[in-house]
């Protein structure tokens, strides 16, 4: 993300040899061969300056119209769009947060993704060499620009070097580019130079705002590097910035070269506690190796197993926990981590080989920060999104998907030690049942598509919107529950007397764990009703009778549920009769009351009852 406009005074102190005040985003990158689910992984956190930042999700159709162009509403940049454009799907800024769209996370309609960008820092010297360029390209519109008129990964780095040659850069970005084919990352050093890099199948990554493309040889022929040439040559950049790194070969690390020998916590932390989290026999973290600013920590490297997308979902959510650099401790608190609660979005892209080229590309949006927020998953031939999404404005609204979300982690993080684990565990079970339903999808997504583009895309998008609709649901339904705990524990009780946030479950999910009979008490009541009856008669006409119909009213009775708006449910196991009621925390038991709930008592969300998810030992234990 952009930087922030403040400086914090102790990041200016740190970062005093470079040119960057303080920087926002991690970036992750996951190998196809090294992937559990056997996909290719893009994925970053939109970090920044502040913890309410409202973002939305929408889809951009394909437009055949000459005369457009692409513009940044913040630097007066506007770029000459191509008559035709493809569809893609892109996570804006609210209209009015005044620095341009920032569409973040595209995928588009030829199975292309683009993930932009990370901000990334240059030493003054080679700032010099290569200075930015103010009214050109920036974060706001690159990933806009390049997902809407490329059809392949490769395609993708050429026209976003085509870009900088032509336009320079006001930035130093990052940009990922995936397909079904190849992945590759972009780095900006200045105005005008960069390196692009197929990346490996079978390496991962883990990075902060960082230069990371290590060695690259002036003289590859691979294919695998496109860097700048002419007058903004890259190696004569470098050279003419005084610093180079190269090996006996003449190979130079890009990194090194431009953004100095020595790393800085800010940043390098997050590259460490990559390497240690996936690949911890990795010789620069191995046994019990520090973190140190001395150290370059591998740009890509192999993890010690095969990486799920559901572990870079944890990733993103890490603070350092189990070092001694966990941010739960006081002396930690003013770290950088990678689940910062200064995230607006976080985005995983998983691209399939054996789906649909329109719908390839998988993608898990998380609104707000993902520590305590959930990724929901929609494939990439969406043609829209659910109406929480499309709510603008930098104003909270509680209609806004990105303000439902966040209202919850909000809650959690006030008070970490009492509310974080509960509602950690309420998502990470959500997650990875959506995983699995996803799964049972990719069938019938190929069965859509081999229909038409059309049924496919219909069907994906009511998918998305569909599974949106269950997590909002889901957020809606914690945030009863924390609520709950969090307004019980704002009291003058120390911490240890608090109550700790257990995740909420359905009462059904109860019952069925602890193996009762469940029931409804419902409550009767005579009720009497009329109805008409049809009945015969026969009725003398001259010298015959005849058989005539008619109706006649009739009274009867009936006993009827009387609506309760505080109904009893009945668990019952044996000869244990455990009776609860909506909107209560007191047990009864065999007929008398015997305790209440620890925690917060049952309640309804929509249709569905709610209770404590420790409920079952909670009524074990009762004597």
């Amino acid at each position: 993300m952009r930087r922030m406009k403040l400086v914090v005074a102790v990041l200016a102190l740190v970062l005093a040899a470079t040119t960057a005040g303080a920087f926002a985003c991690t970036g992750m990158y996951v190998g196809r061969d090294v992937s559990k689910e056997g996909t290719s992984i893009i994925a970053r956190s939109e970090d920044q300056g502040q913890g309410a930042y409202n973002k939305m999700f929408k889809v951009r159709p394909r437009i055949k119209k000459a005369g457009r162009f692409y513009r940044d509403s913040a630097n007066g940049f506007k770029y000459p769009l191509p008559t035709v454009t493809y569809k893609y799907s892109y996570v804006p800024d609210a209209s009015d947060a005044g620095d341009g769209e920032y569409p973040a996370t595209c995928t588009n309609e030829y199975g292309v993704a683009v993930v932009g960008t990370v901000s990334t820092e240059v030493t003054e010297a080679y700032e010099k060499a290569d200075p930015t360029i103010k009214g050109t390209l920036r974060e706001a519109t690159l990933a806009g620009i390049i997902a809407g008129q490329v059809k392949t990964a490769r395609e993708a780095a050429k026209l976003c070097c085509k870009l900088h040659d032509k336009y320079g850069s006001e930035e130093w970005n990052t940009l990922f580019f995936m397909d079904k084919k190849e992945a590759w990352v972009f780095e900006n050093y200045g105005g005008h130079t960069y390196c692009a890099m197929k990346l490996p199948p079978d390496k991962v990554a883990v990075f902060g705002n960082q230069c990371m493309i290590e060695w690259v040889d002036p003289a590859d022929k691979s294919g695998d590097y496109i860097y700048s040439k002419g007058d903004w040559d890259l190696f004569k950049k470098i050279e003419e910035a005084g610093h180079p790194v190269k090996d006996d070969n003449g190979k130079y690390h890009i990194a090194k070269s431009v953004s100095g020998t020595k790393r800085h916590e800010y940043s390098n932390m997050r590259n460490w506690i990559g390497v240690k989290t996936l690949a911890p026999s990795n010789e620069t973290v191995k046994g019990d190796k520090d973190y140190s600013d001395e150290t370059f920590y591998p740009f890509l490297y192999s993890p010690d197993k095969k990486v799920s997308v559901l572990e870079i979902m944890q990733l993103f959510r890490n603070r350092y926990e189990g070092t001694k650099y966990d941010m739960n401790l006081p002396e930690n608190a003013r770290r950088r981590p990678i689940g910062t609660v200064r995230s607006s979005d976080v985005h995983i892209i998983q691209n399939y080989v054996d789906l649909p080229q329109d719908s390839s590309n998988l993608q898990w949006l998380c609104m707000g920060n993902a520590e305590h927020s959930v990724f929901v998953p929609t494939f990439s031939g969406i043609t829209d999104t659910h109406k929480a999404y499309h709510v603008d404005g930098t104003a909270y609204d509680a209609k806004s998907a990105y303000w439902i979300f966040k209202d919850n982690a909000t809650l959690a993080q006030a008070k970490r030690a009492k509310l974080s684990a509960g509602t950690k565990a309420f998502w990470s079970g959500k997650e990875a049942a959506e995983q699995r339903a996803m799964e049972k999808e990719f069938a019938k997504v190929r069965k859509a598509y081999k229909k038409g583009t059309k049924t496919g895309r219909k069907y994906v998008t009511k998918l998305g919107i569909r599974t949106a609709q269950e997590q909002l649901d889901n957020a809606i339904a914690l945030n009863a529950a924390l609520k709950y705990i969090a307004t019980s524990n704002d009291n003058d009780k120390i911490l240890s007397k608090q109550a700790d946030f257990v995740k909420p479950i359905t009462l059904k999910e109860a019952a069925e764990e602890g193996h009762f009979k469940l029931k409804e008490l419902k409550v009767y009541k005579k009720k009497t009703f009329t109805k008409k009856v049809t009945k015969y008669k026969k009725v003398k006409k001259g010298k015959k009778y005849v058989k005539v119909k008619y109706t006649k009213k009739v009274k009867y009775t009936k006993k009827v549920a009387v609506p309760q708006s505080r109904p009893f449910f009945e668990l019952r196991k044996g000869n244990r009769i455990f009776k609860l009621q909506l909107k209560s925390r007191q047990i009864f038991k065999n007929g008398e009351y015997v305790d209440d709930l620890a925690g917060y008592g049952l309640y309804k969300s929509g249709k569905t009852v709610y209770v404590p998810g420790d409920l079952v030992e909670q009524l074990d234990s009762i004597k």
